[in-house]
């Protein structure tokens, strides 16, 4: 939580900005990207403590829906689906306005706690408020096997964070190497399910949200299952760079995401 006041954090989103748009942005550009950034986060939380004090009736009176059919249609076909986010935008919101609409199917969330008590209370009591399973990212694999056993499972993944070289496929994110989460593919593949990409973005004072769904994506099934998976996990990343770069500032830039190929842009700066 002391990210507002953060230098490392600021010079991290910088650095990501430098390496990905160089001079095709202006350091004005950035550093007003990177405000922007601060003001997200901190409406994210301090909504996340208001959430449960707004009628639903009233929360849901703020958001445009736009091409919601791909996941209905989805779930429809394959009676279940994995929805694929990321640090963008309204995040927090898939886990508040998307469950009242999608009452029939089992939901849960997966994602990393803190570590730090009060934060991690936050984050799971604001999901089961509306009825979604939190899954903690650690040991998660086996317990999103178990879930998609059954029927009309629906499970809301953030992938764009960095991950170990071990348990990620290597893809080009933003025109860059990255690892990238292979869950979401794996998933698809095993269980015959579409991965639908969906963003909730903000308006310029947070007063309105729009959640576009994009056309979902399936894993392959051939003989060659790393293939496959590396396929599918490319087509996320390449939508997630789509998105980011038709509004970069509502991306989440503090993240080390590209540590793991490029270490040195995250040099210790004076």
């Amino acid at each position: 939580m002391c990210l507002l006041d953060n230098k490392r954090r600021y010079n991290d989103a910088m650095s990501n900005l430098n390496f990905i748009y160089k001079d095709r942005l202006t350091p004005k550009q950035k550093k007003a990207i990177i405000k922007r950034c601060y003001k997200n986060f901190a409406f994210v939380i301090l909504e996340s403590i208001r959430i449960p004090k707004i009628p639903y009736y009233i929360h849901k009176q703020r958001f445009e829906v736009i091409d919601e059919h791909y996941l209905l249609d989805s779930l429809k076909k394959d009676s279940g689906a994995i929805i694929i986010s990321g640090h963008f935008g309204y995040w927090e919101a898939m886990a508040t306005f998307l469950p009242p609409r999608l009452r029939p199917y089992h939901m849960a969330s997966l994602g990393r706690l803190t570590g730090i008590d009060s934060i991690d209370k936050l984050i799971i009591s604001r999901r089961e408020l509306q009825g979604v399973k939190f899954i903690n990212k650690s040991g998660a694999f086996r317990e999103l096997l178990r879930f998609y056993a059954g029927k009309n499972a629906l499970a809301g993944i953030l992938v764009d964070q960095s991950i170990s070289s071990n348990e990620g496929v290597q893809v080009e994110f933003m025109g860059k190497k990255a690892t990238y989460t292979p869950i979401a593919s794996i998933l698809s593949r095993r269980f015959n399910v579409a991965i639908v990409p969906t963003f909730i973005d903000f308006n310029k004072d947070y007063s309105k949200f729009s959640v576009r769904f994009y056309p979902p994506i399936y894993t392959p099934h051939t003989d060659d299952t790393a293939a496959d998976i590396a396929l599918a996990t490319q087509a996320q990343a390449d939508i997630q760079t789509l998105v980011i770069n038709e509004n970069p500032s509502s991306w989440f830039w503090f993240h080390r995401r590209w540590k793991d190929f490029y270490g040195e842009i995250y040099a210790a700066k004076k």
